[in-house]
């Protein structure tokens, strides 16, 4: 009996917790465009959350989650994948990966935006991320193929089913790889904002392929942005995690004034969100932020990452003031999924960033993304192997059938009106602006064996924009990382143990349109959840 076969498109934490969990039984192939390092995992600074301090439970982990995401989460998913965490956390502690401690041997545990407690797993002081991504790949068998340099240049669909990945390598060459199941993890969409997060090699390619095979997407309105980039001459050289405000650090302006004081009951550790809105305002005032870290003992020793940024920015740590301005990280919204993973398309699934799991809500808290990818790769691998073999009867694919349209504008022209009117601070009429250039956009059709990989890369970030646009148009109304000042209600959060009733979600098809309905209802946290 032949092998199943799984392709994955990407290296991040969660394609590889995905390929590390299936057996050897199964033919997984790892596809990535540039090199297996190159994911925005690597570049998390942060940790992975999970309730594990004494006093700290998974419900007020819940509790957290829903009120930074202003109760657009899902529930049921949101309390199952944050239990199923607090599980891998104690899998990794007891395989001695290296999570901080302290001199006594126990683990450090850090604090960030939105989080009651201490629950922050870090390793490498602010290297979490690269060292989860080191970590995995050691547990990932022999039969596991890792592709480099390799580009995702369409799925394969008949009969409505997802059968392979087209594909193009650093050559040009065109490849047909069919499988029993494709995942997408193909991390966000960071790349159309002028001032972001993410690795280079992350432009949209999993959001625009999805799309293209008729998956459903939804709440690509919801786009977190960072409220602490190093910003330094109109350059952003990195992250400045936010376990620095957790360790004391504060936001204040030249002057050493606090800019979050009494702006938010939580100060400097205020949801993502609204931090980000306060230092746009700031900086809409003509003031400069910074971070200072002077009560920070021992800077570089814990934030050496950080540390290194500094000084390719000629950022003098010393002084104790860190210029920051925010920046584009996380996309809440992403390719509808179902708890394990499955997007509307057989054959297809979506982890990551990619996905839309209903775990984020309308604004990520801290450290849970990690924990995310780890969760639903687990979860989908879980589900593929429980699933019979696809009878494979594939006809032939060829590639002169695959068209892109290439947009007539350069990337950073795309970036900067992305920017302009699609970032922290949105309103119909820009918004409507945006979205007729977007969609006069003189074009080129291009065949897939002709396309270069910048002009695919662009055309995906073209896509994601137009998507991106309608979402944020249909949404009229203000809810965490989606602020709209031409409906300034008052910020919605979730509020004791009521989640505040969420609007309609903005679902997208292609050729179906655009609409809406409804999403998550106003309902109790249950406490048959924790039995």
């Amino acid at each position: 009996m032949s092998k199943k076969t799984i392709a994955v498109i990407g290296s991040g934490a969660a394609a590889l917790s995905l390929a590390s969990a299936f057996p050897p039984s199964y033919e997984v192939t790892v596809i990535t465009k540039k090199s297996v390092k190159n994911s925005n995992s690597v570049y998390a600074q942060g940790g992975i959350a999970a309730a594990y301090a004494k006093g700290d439970s998974i419900e007020a982990h819940l509790e957290d989650t829903l009120y930074a995401g202003c109760g657009h989460n899902d529930l049921a998913i949101t309390a199952d994948v944050l239990h199923d965490g607090k599980i891998m956390i104690q899998s990794l502690l007891e395989s001695e990966f290296p999570f901080d401690r302290n001199e006594q041997g126990d683990v450090c545990l850090g604090r960030e935006g939105a989080h009651s407690y201490n629950r922050i797993f870090h390793a490498g002081g602010d290297a979490t991320g690269r060292l989860l991504v080191d970590y995995l790949l050691k547990q990932i068998d022999s039969n596991i193929e890792l592709i480099e340099h390799e580009t995702a240049a369409d799925l394969l669909v008949e009969n409505g089913r997802c059968i392979g990945v087209m594909t193009k390598d650093s050559q040009g060459q065109i490849k047909v790889r069919h499988a029993d199941e494709v995942v997408l993890a193909a991390g966000g969409c960071g790349s159309l904002f002028l001032h972001h997060t993410n690795d280079s090699s992350v432009t949209g390619d999993g959001l625009s392929l999805a799309y293209r095979a008729g998956a459903e997407l939804t709440d690509l309105e919801f786009t977190q942005f960072h409220p602490t980039l190093l910003v330094k001459n109109g350059v952003s050289y990195g992250l400045v995690s936010e376990a620095v405000r957790g360790e004391g650090g504060c936001l204040v302006d030249e002057n050493g004034r606090r800019v979050m004081a009494e702006r938010h009951p939580l100060g400097d550790l205020a949801p993502r969100d609204i931090v980000s809105r306060v230092i746009h305002e700031e900086m809409a005032k003509g003031n400069r932020v910074y971070i200072d870290c002077s009560a920070i003992s021992d800077f570089e020793a814990r934030f050496p990452t950080i540390t290194a940024i500094c000084e390719k920015a000629g950022v003098d740590i010393q002084s104790g003031k860190i210029p920051v301005a925010p920046g584009m990280h996380f996309l809440m919204g992403g390719v509808s999924v179902s708890c394990w993973g499955e997007t509307t398309v057989p054959g297809l699934y979506a982890i990551g960033e990619t996905a839309c799991t209903g775990l984020h809500g309308a604004n990520r808290l801290a450290s849970n993304s990690l924990l995310e990818a780890l969760v639903f790769g687990k979860r989908a691998a879980e589900h593929i192997m429980q699933k019979p073999v696809y009878n494979r009867q594939y006809q032939s694919s060829s590639e002169t059938s695959v068209i892109y349209k290439v947009p007539n504008t350069e990337v950073y022209e795309l970036q900067s009106r992305m920017t302009n009117h699609m970032s922290i601070l949105r309103e119909q009429g820009s918004l409507i602006e945006l979205s007729n250039w977007l969609h006069m956009l003189p074009f080129q059709e291009m065949n897939v064996k002709d396309i270069t990989i910048p002009q695919l890369e662009l055309s995906h970030l073209w896509q994601a924009a137009k998507l991106m646009t309608s979402s944020a148009l249909l949404r009229e109304e203000s809810r965490g990382a989606h602020f709209r000042t031409d409906f300034p209600q008052a910020d919605v959060r979730w509020q004791g143990r009521q989640i505040v009733h969420t609007k309609k979600g903005t679902k997208i098809r292609k050729n179906e349109g655009i609409w809406k309905n409804e999403s998550f209802t106003a309902e109790k946290v249950a406490e048959s959840l924790f039995s």
